[in-house]
């Protein structure tokens, strides 16, 4: 009887060891998913807002001087979660980033290139951070394709559209289309045509950058309208990112 009693003991403290341990590892995973979601806030935050001052600086004029450096200023402050010591990315990276953020601050007038180089850095470390915190994992309980979409390619997506944003706006405010920027637009709307996303902005912007911007011999949409165009578009997507982030949590 004393060893029944034993066995059915032991089997009981097996049990709840195991408890234990699945419940530490669950409250582990919620940590490192909360961690991965404020990570990936953060960098949207800075991503969107280079972006904005990408589109500012494409047409910088003694007008909106001081807006751009509100906006600088706005920047530098999104760049210390980044730069903490409890980030959970590559803080060497991102401080790489960093002083090409200060580079651009310095000289931000002609910066369209150097802006988007750095974007795409910071695209990449989104996957970073997805990769680190597993939210993208096959074991994670939501749809792996819908966490791809979602967190990384939609993104890159708004990206695109901001590009066409501070391109078009350029050439709005030049009151006609460059060659140069004619080809860069081009390129870029069929990359957005061909986006996986499918996604319904497409045809509208598509229209707007065709008949407003690459069509007119003399462009009479005004460069503040196009711009506040774009940026709904824009804002639309990295709100999508972000109401996905939201669910996560």
């Amino acid at each position: 009887m004393i060893e029944i009693s034993l066995v059915l003991f032991l089997f009981v403290l097996i049990g709840l060891a195991s408890w234990f341990k699945r419940r530490k590892l669950r409250k582990k995973r919620r940590e490192k998913t909360l961690r991965g979601i404020e990570q990936l806030s953060a960098l949207l935050n800075l991503i969107q807002s280079l972006q904005r001052h990408r589109g500012i600086c494409a047409n910088l004029d003694s007008t909106n001087q001081a807006q751009q450096r509100q906006l600088s200023n706005e920047i530098n402050s999104l760049w210390r979660p980044l730069l903490d010591k409890s980030y959970g990315g590559n803080v060497k990276r991102v401080n790489l980033q960093f002083t090409k953020w200060k580079q651009i601050e310095a000289e931000p007038a002609g910066s369209f290139m150097e802006h988007c180089e750095l974007i795409e850095k910071l695209l990449h470390e989104l996957t970073v951070i997805a990769d680190i915190c597993s939210l993208t994992a096959s074991n994670n309980d939501h749809n792996g394709e819908e966490l791809w979409q979602n967190l990384l390619r939609r993104p890159h997506f708004a990206e695109s559209l901001a590009r066409l944003r501070g391109l078009g706006n350029k050439a709005a405010n030049l009151g006609h289309c460059p060659a140069a920027v004619r080809v860069q637009l081009q390129y870029l709307l069929v990359n957005m045509r061909e986006n996986e996303l499918c996604d319904p902005t497409v045809h509208d912007i598509d229209q707007l950058v065709t008949q407003e911007i690459l069509e007119p011999e003399v462009i009479k949409i005004e460069p503040r309208v196009y711009f506040s165009h774009l940026t709904q578009a824009i804002d639309q997507q990295i709100q999508l990112t972000r109401d996905h982030l939201q669910q996560l949590s």
